[in-house]
């Protein structure tokens, strides 16, 4: 069965060969003569490089040296595969020409040509470089974060009702002192790994990283949709209990988090002008922090607080135990809570 990740990556690979396979075509269009030679030419070099293209990004980038092309870092990565990209759009041009021709010879001469050099070379280089500018992006800040931007979506500052998953790894400080700061921040990117499925998988996205504290966000109604937000918690506990093994074999033990869970009225807006960030700010956010800070006190795993509740249905296999009207910490008015507990 296809992880979350696994069906975005192949949306977003279906949306590369689908912009790769344009290319050409529009390219033909500006440079060649308008003629059914040179619109069968487009054609079948459209399909050669959407091909290559994306085979490229789904075994090679994506897959067989995906762990090699994450440990360059951003500018490393850009560069390698603007280059690779370059490559694969000019031989797929070039073998085009082959199967166009039906004369082999075609593909080393098509490098040959003035053409190339003057208006296919830097067309196709600028492209290249542009689809992995918005790939990389893409995985800096995250799908919807860019396209958030890219359609100004929070430009101006509005109010939205949203519910916050403040999860909190524990014990973070003694793991830290045992394993050092090496091998603690490898269980962090571990731990943040194996939560992304569950997260995409109940509709959710990750808000934001601090340090040894993950917080996951829903616009409401995806939230409380089948208690997506409720379920999310447990499906992370599920999945890092799949892994234990592989945790108690490289670190010695087993990550456990503990949670906060609220939801209402945020603004929402884009906040900075050197680093620009989307920003929630409200009382929701500090709520759901210090129902996550009063899990932490008493040992439970999830706290919600009870005006969310009422706005969902627990699946069957949660319990929820009444904590009572709690004094948070920072707030005046009394929150009613439950610890949640699934099977």
């Amino acid at each position: 069965m296809a992880t979350a990740r696994a069906r975005i990556r192949r949306r977003q690979l279906a949306a590369i060969m689908l912009v790769a396979s344009a290319i050409t075509p529009v390219f033909n269009i500006l440079t060649s003569e308008r003629s059914l030679r040179s619109a069968i030419q487009g054609v079948v070099d459209a399909i050669l490089i959407s091909l290559l293209v994306g085979g490229y990004v789904l075994f090679v980038h994506d897959g067989w040296l995906r762990p090699w092309f994450r440990r360059l870092g951003f500018r490393a990565d850009l560069a390698l595969s603007s280059a690779i990209m370059l490559a694969l759009f000019l031989g797929g041009r070039a073998a085009g020409q082959v199967v166009t021709t039906l004369q082999p010879g075609r593909f080393l001469t098509s490098f040959t040509e003035p053409h190339l050099r003057w208006y296919a070379l830097p067309f196709f280089a600028v492209i290249a470089t542009t689809i992995q500018f918005v790939i990389q992006m893409n995985r800096l800040i995250g799908a919807n974060v860019l396209g958030y931007f890219a359609a100004g979506v929070y430009h101006r500052p509005k109010a939205e009702e949203r519910i916050f998953l403040f999860l909190d790894l524990e014990g973070s400080t003694q793991l830290a002192e045992r394993l050092g700061s090496d091998a603690y921040f490898e269980l962090l990117r571990r731990f943040v790994d194996d939560l992304t499925d569950p997260v995409i998988e109940a509709e959710g996205e990750i808000y934001q990283y601090a340090g040894d504290e993950v917080v996951v966000t829903w616009p409401l109604e995806a939230g409380v949709r089948d208690a997506n937000c409720v379920r999310c918690f447990f499906a992370i506990r599920a999945a890092l209990a799949r892994r234990a093994a592989r945790y108690e074999r490289d670190f010695g033990t087993v990550p456990r988090f503990r949670g906060g869970l609220h939801g209402g009225t945020v603004t929402a807006g884009e906040l900075g002008d050197l680093r620009r960030q989307i920003v929630f700010v409200g009382d929701i956010l500090n709520t759901a922090a210090r129902l996550e800070e009063y899990a932490k006190r008493t040992g439970l795993d999830l706290v919600a607080s009870g005006a969310l509740l009422e706005r969902l249905a627990l699946p069957a296999e949660v319990e929820a135990k009444h904590c009572g009207e709690l004094a948070l910490r920072g707030k005046e008015a009394r929150v009613t809570a439950y610890g949640l507990t699934g099977a």
